[in-house]
């Protein structure tokens, strides 16, 4: 499943997830191509939000994949092997980077960030992927946003470039050491999971409240200890409550 082969640069574009969309309806992208952007104007990101940058600081990135072949009832493990090659990525940086449920990047409590994967069914198969990246690399103000960057954290500027090389090593390294041992990339992804194992605020449909997050299912659904019950959600089911908000 190697990815990189193929590089497009893009001055602009609304979103990179978009342009692979637009390009695998004529079928004219191979896999593995991965398409980096200077300017992403319209990036998606999680929760229907947005994902946001300045022009030229920072990494927005899509990756083709073909004939992935999962099941759909497997599908999150995409999410736990694109987690943690960006925490592979940034602890090369000496970074350590901790993975908020389902798959944004956090160093020092903060989103550095950020992954959205889209993908076309066949039968009960994944066929195509387009795994969507944000990673602030560059940008230092990120004004009411509770995020950093590499540069925020270590104070000196980064060439994009080595950064996207450094992900499309880690990404082929971490894809071919864990697709034949699932439970070893689950027992990874939990060993990087924050708030695991820490009392923490959350709000569901009921309100805010109290939770020990224990783990992840292997459908991908948060597990929640709630005064002593275990409860799952999905990612639109609940949200995260900074401590400092309340």
């Amino acid at each position: 499943m190697e990815i990189g082969r193929k590089i497009i640069h893009l001055d602009s574009v609304d979103s990179t997830n978009n342009y692979v969309a637009k390009l695998l309806q004529g079928d004219e992208i191979d896999h593995g191509t991965v398409i980096l952007a200077s300017e992403q104007y319209a990036g998606k990101g999680q929760r229907s939000s947005e994902w946001v940058v300045k022009p030229g600081e920072n990494l927005t990135f899509s990756v083709f994949l073909d004939n992935v072949n999962v099941a759909v009832g497997k599908q999150f493990i995409l999410t736990q092997i694109v987690s943690l090659s960006l925490v592979a990525l940034l602890k090369k940086r000496n970074l350590k980077a901790e993975i908020k449920w389902p798959n944004d990047i956090f160093v020092n409590g903060k989103k550095i960030a950020g992954v959205l994967i889209e993908n076309q069914l066949r039968s009960t198969t994944i066929q195509r992927t387009i795994i969507g990246v944000g990673l602030n690399v560059n940008e230092i103000d990120f004004k009411n946003f509770t995020a950093t960057s590499i540069k925020n954290e270590q104070g000196a500027f980064v060439p994009l470039n080595d950064v996207l090389y450094s992900f499309i090593d880690l990404f082929n390294k971490t894809w071919s050491t864990f697709i034949s041992d699932l439970s070893l990339l689950d027992q990874q992804y939990h060993n990087n999971l924050y708030l695991r194992n820490v009392s923490a605020r959350y709000q569901d449909q009921l309100g805010v409240f109290n939770g020990l997050l224990l783990g992840v299912e292997p459908s991908g659904k948060l597990l929640i200890e709630r005064e002593g019950v275990l409860a799952s959600y999905d990612l639109k089911e609940i949200k995260f409550i900074s401590q400092n908000a309340l």
